[in-house]
């Protein structure tokens, strides 16, 4: 679990903001052909490690959208990841990738008609909003977003192991983020009043280059971070966050960056359990 020290992040959060629209395709065929779920989790995405590859929930049980990174590609493939179709997201506008989608989705007698990419959230403007098509980007960003994936994946998979009432790791197309809902106090209807949440996001208002972060939620009452405990890893962002994040260039930094890191969960997580 490691990440590349000699990437360039200006030029790495500018591919992280191709792939954010590119990921799209996924959430608008779960908003479009996909049964609507109250959390909006029907246009979320998984991350397949093995294959690189970004995955929406199966739709009739006969296809999946998916976009793999190391080539930004969108894939169609079987329910069980056998690859049906495969279109190459450089070079192309996204009107061309949502008509080659419909048309990919029909050979598996899904009726796309309706599918658009015009979603109920908004996102970071992008050139290719105005028509324009999605830049080649060099590999070696893509390669390396993969990477963030996969070791925020694998982040996200231990807390999910270790709480009984832990979401599954998934991505979320609106911010993008990749992270676990860690629900563990109910009051006695069974309703959350205390939660936390782990993830990893990509640059925003928070922090300008991709991160770790772990909130904190109370139904009664506030936060108080005074109580929380000095940090020899991240900042505690009480105020923009709510919580605590650990940014990119802080990680490349470190000695050993796994270890950097499980110090900053550990920390982050037993404050949140225990606040």
């Amino acid at each position: 679990m490691k990440f590349n020290s000699d990437i360039n992040i200006s030029e790495l959060n500018k591919a992280q903001r191709s792939l954010h629209h590119a990921v799209q395709f996924i959430a608008a065929s779960g908003k479009y052909l996909l049964e609507e779920k109250e959390d909006d989790s029907h246009t979320n995405m998984c991350w397949d490690s093995g294959n690189k590859i970004f995955y929406g929930d199966s739709i009739n049980n006969r296809a999946r959208v998916g976009i793999h990174v190391p080539t930004l590609s969108l894939k169609v493939t079987g329910p069980t990841g056998i690859e049906l179709a495969s279109l190459s997201l450089s070079g192309k506008t996204k009107q061309e990738g949502l008509l080659w989608l419909r048309q990919a989705l029909q050979l598996k007698q899904i009726d796309a008609s309706d599918l658009e990419l015009k979603m109920h959230y908004e996102i970071p403007e992008h050139p290719t909003d105005s028509a324009k098509p999605f830049s080649e980007i060099d590999a070696s960003f893509l390669d390396e977003l993969a990477n963030h994936r996969t070791i925020a994946d694998q982040v996200c998979n231990e807390i999910f192991s270790k709480h009984a009432n832990a979401s599954p790791a998934r991505t979320w197309p609106h911010h993008f983020d990749h992270g676990v809902y860690v629900p563990f106090k109910f009051d006695d209807n069974g309703d959350a009043i205390q939660s936390f949440s782990v993830g990893y996001a990509v640059a925003d208002s928070v922090i300008d280059e991709p991160y770790f972060y772990v909130t904190q939620w109370k139904k009664e009452e506030k936060v108080d971070y005074s109580k929380a405990p000095d940090l020899e890893y991240g900042n505690w962002l009480s105020e923009k966050l709510k919580g605590s994040g650990l940014a990119f260039s802080e990680i490349l930094k470190m000695d050993d960056q796994e270890e950097g890191i499980k110090a900053f969960l550990n920390k982050t997580v037993g404050f949140s359990k225990n606040v």
